[in-house]
């Protein structure tokens, strides 16, 4: 299939930041991604967007991104405290009062979105609970062992990826926002944990592609 017959699949990761000067998880996992995509004897084109942690360059992304009328957008931060792939639900529009790595912020920690004004909350209209239960079902080996105190031999194993409401007040959420005030049917946001803390970034990978199979399942279910 040529590549301008293919529906184009947006997947974004952030670059460095305070707390993760090193290397971002995001887009560690991102990169790995292949470039065309396969489900269900379809092909897509797969294109890897790397961000910089900056309100500006969030803005540039997002319109960019959806100026080309992508079929799927999902984009994908790190978080510190995640033990295993978060998929977020929604994203609030009254909590960016953090610095961007040029040292800017959005007057009153808010914006105003060119299709919901200053709506509070945005929600994705992709069931997160459906895409959690089918990723850990057939990510079943992504198993994350973590010790419980105050007994170290405790052990409770977590599933790969967990549904969450808290996508956090930095560019993370702010990004999901942007992208879900264009499209709430297109539209995922996605934390993984740190670089082996448990998966390594070959296994969030992994766990990235199977959630975006699930994706393309329910936004083909949308146009049916």
């Amino acid at each position: 299939m040529a590549s301008s017959d293919r529906k184009l699949i947006v997947v974004s990761g952030f670059g460095p930041f305070l707390g993760h000067e090193a290397v971002n998880a995001s887009w560690e996992a991102v990169k790995l991604l292949p470039e065309i995509l396969t489900h269900d004897g379809i092909e897509y084109d797969l294109e890897k967007r790397l961000v910089s942690v900056e309100y500006g360059a969030v803005d540039e992304a997002v319109a960019e991104i959806w100026k080309r009328q992508p079929y799927l957008v999902i984009h994908v931060g790190v978080s510190g405290v995640a033990k295993c792939v978060y998929i977020e639900k929604l994203a609030y529009n009254h909590k960016f009062r953090r610095a961007d790595n040029c040292d800017k912020k959005l007057a009153n920690g808010t914006c105003e979105l060119p299709n919901n004004g200053h709506a509070n909350v945005l929600k994705t209209e992709l069931d997160v609970d459906k895409i959690v239960a089918v990723v850990n079902e057939n990510c079943a080996d992504c198993v994350a062992p973590t010790q419980q105190p105050p007994h170290n031999d405790n052990l409770k194993t977590l599933s790969a990826t967990r549904a969450s409401k808290n996508v956090g007040d930095f560019l993370c959420g702010y990004i999901y926002l942007k992208s879900l005030d264009m499209d709430r049917k297109r539209s995922l946001f996605v934390h993984v944990p740190p670089v082996d803390r448990p998966f390594s970034s070959v296994k969030t990978s992994e766990i990235l592609f199977s959630i975006i199979e699930q994706c393309i399942q329910q936004v083909v279910a949308f146009d049916s």
